[in-house]
């Protein structure tokens, strides 16, 4: 079965695949983002979203933002994709 993470993973010279598997943040054009492995919401508004990570926190700022899916570990956020940082 094909696996877009492990392709992309594959690609990684010199990194320990190990370190690759905590978590995966995805943005589409700047209007859509998909995550995979996070560890809980921590703020959520129009204009900014916050989640835990393994080892710290990324949040996600913009215009319009909606949560369109949220499961136990991955979440879509739909809007103006402005920042994304990790902490």
């Amino acid at each position: 079965m094909f696996n877009f993470f492990n392709e992309i993973k594959d690609k990684a010279s010199g990194i320990d695949h190990n370190l690759l598997n905590d978590f995966n943040i995805i943005n589409l054009s700047g209007k859509l983002i998909y995550v995979e492995g996070h560890k809980g919401v921590t703020i959520i508004n129009s204009e900014m979203l916050a989640f835990k990570v393994k080892d710290g926190r990324a949040v996600i700022e913009g215009e319009a933002l909606v949560l369109k899916e949220l499961t136990e570990n991955t979440l879509v956020l739909q809007g103006k994709i402005k920042k994304v940082e990790l902490f």
